[in-house]
């Protein structure tokens, strides 16, 4: 595959850690079983479009966080962080404490934010020369 052509970022389900909203739509329910697969993202821009799209705000709902997601990078899926999500609101969680965010934790409410952080992350761990730190 021509490198230019290979996703940066994948996104999948992590886990529950609670219930999901009873009013969940068949087309939540769809994408939910979509994200449960590796789901991947060309860069940072498309990943964060996607988060604050009305589809994924309509699956990860407006009340308590129900659902964590996981993600990573294409090259290295060892390279992982947690999103946890409700509408509009969106939080990274570094678990590997890489030092991307203060106190390993970054919290979006806008799809600029959220690219920048994603491309913060994804810069402490993958250095210019295509090799991990």
């Amino acid at each position: 595959m021509d490198e230019s052509q290979r996703p940066l970022l994948t996104m999948c389900k992590s886990r529950a850690i609670d219930d999901a909203p009873g009013d969940i739509s068949q087309h939540s329910l769809g994408l939910l079983q979509t994200l449960s697969s590796l789901c991947s993202f060309h860069n940072a821009s498309d990943l964060a479009s996607f988060l604050f799209s009305e589809q994924f705000n309509s699956l990860v709902g407006a009340g308590d966080p129900w659902v964590v997601f996981e993600l990573g990078i294409f090259r290295d899926h060892k390279k992982t962080i947690e999103l946890i999500a409700v509408a509009g609101n969106i939080t990274l969680a570094d678990s590997q404490s890489t030092g991307a965010f203060e106190n390993n934790i970054a919290v979006c409410t806008t799809l600029e934010e959220m690219e920048r952080n994603i491309m913060l992350w994804h810069d402490a761990v993958y250095d210019e020369g295509g090799r991990f730190q």
